[in-house]
C-alpha cells in the first residue's frame, strides 16, 4: 500500500510539472523531383536546386537564399525539399564544381565573396524566369528535368 501511495505521488508530480506539447508548426517551401538524363559532366561534383530572391544568373551568389540537399553525380532521379518563408522566389538547378563536403563547409565564405562554384544546368529558361510564390504554411511542388 505504501508503494502504491509513493507511485501515485510521483505520477501526480510528473503530471503537474510536464508541459503540454504544442507540436511542430507547419512549414512553407518547395519540394519536388529532379530527373537527370544523359551522362553527368566530369566537372560537376554534385547538383542542387537553389532558391533566389531575385533572378540574376550572371551572379546567383548575390541573391542566393538557400539550397536543397546535394545530389550525387550519376543519380538519375532525386527528391528535394527547401524550406522557405512566404514570398516570391526563383528556382534554378545547378551543378556544383567543387567537392560537396568543401562546398557545404565553405558556403558562408562563398556567399560573402559573392562567388559560388556552381554552374546553372537548367535547360528550360521558362523554369528559371518563372517565379514561384510561396504562401504561409504551403508547400509548392516543382519538378525539374535536366538533360546533359
Amino acid at each position: 500500500m505504501r508503494l502504491v501511495s509513493i507511485l501515485l505521488i510521483i505520477c501526480s508530480f510528473l503530471l503537474i510539472t510536464c508541459e503540454i506539447p504544442v507540436g511542430l508548426e507547419p512549414v512553407s517551401g518547395v519540394e519536388g523531383k529532379i530527373t537527370f538524363h544523359g551522362n553527368w559532366p566530369a566537372d560537376i561534383k554534385a547538383a542542387a536546386i537553389i532558391a533566389l530572391d531575385e533572378l540574376d544568373l550572371e551572379n546567383p551568389a548575390a541573391n542566393l537564399i538557400t539550397y536543397s540537399n546535394l545530389i550525387d553525380p550519376g543519380t538519375n532521379e532525386a527528391e528535394y525539399f527547401i524550406q522557405l518563408l512566404p514570398g516570391q522566389y526563383y528556382l534554378a538547378a545547378v551543378g556544383i564544381t567543387v567537392d560537396p563536403g568543401f562546398f557545404a563547409v565553405k558556403i558562408d565564405s562563398f556567399l560573402s565573396a559573392e562567388s559560388i562554384p556552381i554552374v546553372v544546368i537548367d535547360n528550360d529558361l521558362r523554369n528559371l524566369t518563372t517565379p514561384i510564390n510561396i504562401n504561409s504554411q504551403e508547400i509548392e511542388v516543382v519538378d525539374r528535368e535536366i538533360v546533359f
